[in-house]
């Protein structure tokens, strides 16, 4: 029985936070990782959560758990003041998450860690935590030696208590996201016959 899956389910917040250092702001981030088209066409999508936490509440179902998405707990990767408004809003107060990333990268490496935005289902004598948002993982942590733009899932179970069983690879960029609907397209001509 699987105890605890986390994991970064988002290939553009993986390449943000595991580029992220504090040396470039990471506004300038967010805007190189849309230029390379990592990015939703409005990258609050992304910063937003929301594609985590919808991830998150598909692999709950595929667990056979009765969730729905207000039980995932989320904390956006911004300022809730850059939500609203146009993306030229957004453009013109970017410094405001700049300055947030840099007080939790800060508060982070106080902590001798590293930020990574992550997706948590926890099951505990049958109740069911599930969150998503940013959180400091130890360096020597798997989250924290992930490739920029790679997803994660790391599953704690009966079997995988000590040592986790850990599935990774590329999450992030045209080509992988034209795979998935290649291969999901596949599926269905074979089986809608």
């Amino acid at each position: 029985s699987i105890n605890r899956i986390e994991g970064v389910f988002s290939g553009t917040l993986s390449w943000l936070c595991s580029s992220y250092d504090g040396k470039v702001p990471f506004s300038d981030l967010v805007l190189q990782a849309q230029q390379m088209g990592y990015t939703e066409p409005d990258p609050r999508e992304d910063l937003s959560g929301r594609d985590m936490q919808r991830k998150l509440l598909i692999l709950a179902r595929d667990l056979g758990l009765d969730l729905e998405l207000d039980d995932i707990a989320l904390t956006p990767l911004m300022p809730a003041a850059l939500a609203a408004g146009s993306w030229q809003d957004f453009l013109a107060n970017k410094q405001l998450l700049d300055e947030f990333m840099t007080e939790k990268a800060a508060q982070a490496a106080a902590e001798d860690k590293v930020v990574r935005y992550t997706g948590a289902i926890t099951l505990v004598d049958d109740k069911v935590q599930a969150q998503v948002g940013l959180v400091y993982v130890s360096k020597d942590d798997v989250l924290a030696s992930l490739k920029p733009g790679d997803n994660i899932f790391v599953i704690n179970s009966q079997w995988y208590t000590d040592n986790a069983l850990v599935i990774q690879g590329p999450g992030a960029g045209k080509e992988v996201t034209a795979a998935g609907v290649h291969s999901d397209l596949y599926w269905l001509v074979n089986n809608l016959k």
